[in-house]
């Protein structure tokens, strides 16, 4: 029964050609919007970044040379043993 009533409805090639036509210029919108506001966010988020520049700019880098005596009186926290000299441990694998 709906076989014949989707005979009977009749659309015609106009109506077809309007349909796709407002099918694609809502397409071409939607994407137009999108990269609008793409653009739009990157341009804010440039704007963000070059404030953080100039305000990075009054502030002046402080560094201590590395001394040397301090990197060579670290000692080792444990002593290191050869593998060979360790106690084995027995171990049950199931």
């Amino acid at each position: 029964m709906n076989s014949q009533r989707l005979a009977q409805v009749r659309i015609s090639p106009l109506y077809l050609q309007q349909g796709l036509f407002a099918s694609l210029a809502l397409f071409v919108t939607l994407i137009a919007g999108q990269q609008f506001e793409r653009w739009d966010q990157h341009h804010e988020a440039s704007a963000v970044h070059q404030q953080l520049i100039a305000a990075s700019r009054n502030y002046s880098t402080v560094s201590a040379p590395a001394s040397q005596d301090t990197a060579l009186s670290f000692q080792a926290a444990q002593e290191v043993v050869p593998t060979a000299e360790q106690p084995h441990s027995q171990s049950w694998v199931f």
